[in-house]
């Protein structure tokens, strides 16, 4: 294959997967509630937040400086802007939901 045709290919497999997600049931987004958190776990977020609300997470303790990233990859909405900090993150909430597994 030529460099042309892979390229072609390329764009043409991603555009694919770009409108596959447009299909995906979007979250209303609140920017009026504000919803905070001490732990990073999923289930303790999805206990207390609401998809598509402001959520904050606010460690109880420093330390670890990769909480924040924790939380941020297991509880935010990654189309939309993402606040972090060594201390803390501020980001639009959704629940990560895993995929199931293939059938082998």
């Amino acid at each position: 294959m030529n460099t042309r045709k892979i390229v072609i290919t390329f764009l043409l497999l991603h555009s694919g997967l770009l409108i596959s997600g447009c299909n995906q049931p979007q979250p209303e987004i609140n920017q009026h509630d504000l919803c905070v958190v001490k732990e990073w776990e999923k289930e303790v977020t999805a206990a207390e937040c609401k998809p598509g609300q402001k959520v904050v997470f606010l460690p109880s303790s420093w330390g670890n400086a990769q909480l924040p990233i924790m939380f941020a990859a297991v509880n935010c909405d990654h189309r939309f802007s993402i606040a972090l900090t060594n201390g803390g993150v501020s980001c639009i909430y959704t629940p990560l939901i895993p995929e199931p597994a293939a059938n082998k």
